[in-house]
């Protein structure tokens, strides 16, 4: 059976959020991932510390930060840090960069800065005799290759499209046991993370809204970063997507509403009938079986888990997380 861990935004406060990390060890998670933008979300670094000494099981760590706004020996330390609080239970995800850096003016790190900064924090982690996971979160070919060289884990395999099938999840693995065997990596002495990424709530309208801010970084991604292909049978959206990605504002990163409550720029440029084709969302029983598509095709590969990063606004994103345990979980695990 696939492991689980969740990645949560930091954005619902306290005692709510540290809630939900306790409410995901209940349920057997085996790790808590938090944000690193810079700008958008209150910062991690605290409320890691709140997750660590209110949790005794389930890993912490951010998912994932970048050794651009944050040096590689002051994410290391922090690190080490809720190692300590934690007694044992911390991990690190690290990438080039995303908002952090681009609401900075900023371009995400190099491959060789990418490559340094494992390496640092890798060597850090030894001098103290520290066991702490590092996982790679992003993409691109050289940084992909870096990763599967140095990291202990991988995430995003496989699980890319409107309407993904077990089989293209199990392709999207297979390429990556494919780049391991050419870099040399035992693929299964890797952790595989495919995403789910979801909105849930029993009204499907407030469910589409509160998905249109991660499409919209989707849209963004695919037209202005070059990511990858726009979806063939989305054509018919091309135009709306376009819109949508020209209109992305890092400022509210991955959210349909600002934090005032108000409707997001890219949000306001997207239509119902657009995120209901290309999100994921919709009530519980609408959605249980997309799940078992990547569930069942996770399950295939002894070394192939799951993260989860449910989304909402104004309180959503805890919602989307409870109805996930209470109505998708215990029909994945039975």
């Amino acid at each position: 059976m696939p492991k689980i861990g969740v990645f949560m935004f930091q954005d619902f406060g306290y005692p709510a959020f540290v809630d939900s990390a306790k409410l995901a060890e209940e349920n057997d998670f085996d790790f808590f991932g938090l944000i690193d933008s810079t700008d958008a979300y209150s910062d991690y670094c605290p409320w890691a510390g709140l997750v660590a000494v209110n949790t005794s099981k389930i890993l912490i760590g951010p998912w994932v930060t970048n050794p651009l706004t944050r040096h590689p020996r002051v994410t290391a330390n922090h690190a080490l840090t809720i190692q300590e609080l934690s007694r044992g239970r911390a991990m690190v995800g690290l990438g080039a960069g995303d908002n952090a850096v681009r609401s900075m003016g900023w371009k995400p790190a190099t491959p060789s800065v990418f490559r340094e900064a494992m390496e640092i924090i890798r060597n850090k982690f030894k001098e103290k005799k520290a066991d702490i996971p590092i996982y790679y979160g992003g993409s691109g070919e050289r940084n992909t290759a870096t990763a599967l060289r140095l990291a202990d884990g991988i995430t995003g395999a496989g699980a890319a499209g409107p309407r993904v099938t077990t089989d293209a999840v199990v392709q999207g693995i297979e390429r990556l046991k494919a780049k391991a065997k050419e870099v040399g990596r035992d693929f299964n002495t890797l952790d595989i993370r495919t995403g789910m990424t979801f909105s849930l709530s029993y009204n499907r309208k407030e469910a589409i809204e509160e998905i249109k801010g991660l499409l919209a970084r989707t849209m963004k991604g695919i037209f202005l970063d070059g990511s990858r292909p726009f979806p063939t049978e989305l054509d018919r959206f091309r135009e709306e997507a376009k819109k949508v990605a020209e209109a992305y504002d890092y400022f509210n990163h991955m959210r349909s509403h600002t934090p005032e409550g108000q409707l997001a720029r890219h949000t306001k440029v997207m239509s119902d009938e657009f995120a209901d084709a290309f999100g994921m969302a919709g009530t519980p029983s609408e959605m249980l079986p997309r799940f078992k598509v990547v569930w069942e095709a996770a399950s295939q590969y002894p070394n192939v888990n799951l993260v989860i990063t449910p989304h909402g606004s104004k309180g959503g994103r805890k919602r989307s997380f409870e109805l996930f345990v209470k109505e998708i979980l215990p029909k994945l695990r039975s």
